[in-house]
């Protein structure tokens, strides 16, 4: 094949090399999983200060839904963190709620 300047042009394609070059397969794959699991671990570090601070947000519907995300998600400083909320929250339908959300987590963590 020859381009318009009368040189010739070589197409190299990745199976004129040898495959997909120094990794492979299973190296493209694995580095697929590693780099998916490094945006997800990220994903989920923000996700979990996004509740903790809505936790002690000034709108109650926030504070609500941060109940509902931490009562799922048992362990020693959301147990501490939820015990500082049901001191500080006003609103008595949602310290009632922080309660309960308390108590059954150290039910689980005893």
């Amino acid at each position: 094949m020859r381009s318009a300047g009368g040189r010739r042009v070589v197409i190299v394609t990745a199976r004129d090399r040898g495959g997909l070059g120094v990794l492979g397969a299973s190296g493209l794959a694995a580095l697929g999983f590693m780099g998916g699991l490094a945006v997800g671990v990220v994903l989920w570090s923000s996700q979990q200060e996004r509740h903790r601070r809505g936790l002690f947000s000034r709108h109650p519907l926030r504070r609500l839904a941060a109940l509902g995300y931490l009562s799922g998600q048992p362990s020693a400083a959301t147990a501490r963190l939820l015990h500082d909320y049901v001191r500080w929250e006003a609103r008595p339908v949602l310290r009632r709620r922080g309660k309960q959300v308390l108590r059954r987590m150290e039910a689980t963590l005893e």
